[in-house]
């Protein structure tokens, strides 16, 4: 394979700071210099030299161009070499802003701090606000600036702003005006997070801690809504030659996403502040363990009017969805034949099932009448079951209690694309410098009181169906 050596050098430059980058441009500038004095004229090898060094010249001089390119390659889901590959033509109508912003997801994920997967969505979310607030909010919060005052903030919210620099406190002003746009509010004592430790960014690292995260559609906005429509579809139609065709318009019917307030308390001893090299790194796990614990409830059951609206709320309330199970007050092979064959063919071909772990671990023992397994599948990693994806989800329904009358919703079956969880970027923390216990004596804790924005809901109930084994005291 023939490697291009100009992609060697765009990384060795990307790895360089500003001032690195200066002084290599300074050194090449004086080799040049040096060759075309020269009053004997050039060797073939020295020629050869020079032009060399003349195209490094130009590649580094349009070195930022260069970034922006990538950045325009990920708006248009193109990207020559996939992430940090090097782009083949420069553009001249770059953005500082997203100049900026483009070299801070570059650095966040060259240290790890950001996954592929993560720096690509934080591109793409840049790309695509045409407001440049996004732009802005990646390009603030991701300085080496912000993180030293944010970071000298956390451990000690009482005096670290004193202990600020000159750059780190301007880096804390631009980042103040970023949240009030956000928030649409001002206030004391509420910080943005770095972008790299937003939950709305880096729960993109780790689908399986959350599953729904990891079957649904997740968008992200900067507004108090997404805005999507729904449609029945277009309707097509066989037609004889010069005959008039039908309206086929689709109805579009509009299906706004609300998000809702998530708070979460995230206390950390004054032994892990004192480990100040740590704390921002471990920050990460604390705040993405914060906004996880009240989610996966809601993207399940939440009632949509406090909180994201589950599924199992959307489809209940839709009507048409639920199945009944065949016969009897408990859940049987035949249920499973059921529940998939009365979901559309058109969500087929994407369609997963999900239930409770004790639900899976039922299907996992039905058996034939010769004892051999009915799903086989179910026992496998990754599981399947008929065909399609079986995935665990803890909070459906997961006991059965035949001595009492109510549902129970112990399997879905469909097409999750169409369940929309909506992460507002911007998340916010406040800083309480001292925890005290229940006898009012400190802990010696400090804590983080974190508030972000989240919905979901279904946008389109036929894409699904849901197992009810309804009981009767």
């Amino acid at each position: 394979m023939k490697i291009d050596p100009k992609a060697t050098v765009f990384d060795r430059l990307r790895a360089m700071t500003d001032a690195e980058r200066t002084a290599e441009q300074a050194k090449l500038v004086a080799e040049a210099t040096a060759l075309s004095t020269r009053a004997d004229g050039f060797t073939a090898e020295e020629a050869e030299r020079f032009e060399s060094l003349a195209d490094d010249l130009e590649f580094l001089g349009n070195f930022a161009e260069q970034r922006a390119r990538v950045l325009e390659s990920a708006r248009a889901g193109k990207s020559e070499n996939g992430f940090g590959g090097y782009p083949t033509a420069a553009r001249k109508d770059t953005d500082p802003v997203r100049d900026t912003a483009a070299r801070n997801i570059e650095r966040a994920h060259q240290e790890g701090r950001l996954s592929d997967d993560s720096a690509h969505l934080v591109e793409k979310l840049v790309a695509e606000d045409k407001t440049s607030l996004t732009a802005r909010w990646a390009a603030e919060t991701g300085t080496e600036a912000y993180r030293g005052a944010f970071g000298k903030l956390i451990v000690n919210p009482e005096r670290g702003h004193l202990l600020w620099t000159g750059e780190e406190g301007e880096a804390f002003r631009k980042v103040d005006e970023i949240r009030g746009m956000i928030e649409g509010v001002g206030g004391t004592g509420k910080y943005l997070v770095p972008f790299d430790l937003d939950p709305a960014i880096i729960l993109t690292n780790s689908g399986s801690v959350s599953p729904i995260r990891d079957i649904a559609r997740v968008v992200k906005t900067t507004s108090s809504a997404w805005n999507g429509v729904t449609s029945a579809g277009v309707t097509t139609e066989w037609l004889a030659e010069a005959a008039q065709a039908a309206d086929a318009s689709p109805t579009l019917a509009p299906a706004p996403i609300p998000v809702f307030k998530q708070a979460a308390w995230v206390p950390f001893s004054y032994e892990l502040e004192e480990d100040g090299l740590q704390l921002i790194s471990q920050l990460q796990g604390l705040l993405a363990d914060g906004a996880l614990q009240l989610e996966n409830t809601a993207f399940i059951t939440g009632n949509g009017t406090t909180q994201p609206k589950g599924i199992v709320t959307a489809l209940v309330a839709a009507g048409g969805s639920v199945i009944v199970t065949a016969a009897g007050e408990a859940l049987a092979a035949a249920d499973l034949y059921k529940l998939q064959g009365a979901l559309g063919s058109r969500f087929q071909p994407g369609a997963s099932f999900a239930g409770n772990l004790a639900t899976l671990n039922t299907i996992r023992q039905f058996e034939t009448t010769n004892g051999a397994l009915k799903f086989p599948g179910a026992q496998e990693v990754p599981a399947n079951l008929l065909g399609r994806p079986l995935h665990e989800v803890s909070n459906m329904d997961g006991v059965i209690n035949p001595a009492a009358t109510e549902n129970n919703y112990v399997l879905i079956y469909g097409d999750f694309s169409n369940y929309v969880v909506v992460d507002r970027i911007g998340t916010t923390v406040e800083l309480v410098p001292h925890v005290f216990g229940a006898n009012g004596r400190p802990t010696g804790e400090r804590g983080l009181y974190m508030h972000r924005r989240v919905g979901g809901d279904v946008v389109n109930p036929n894409a699904f169906r849901l197992l009810n084994v309804a009981t009767t005291a």
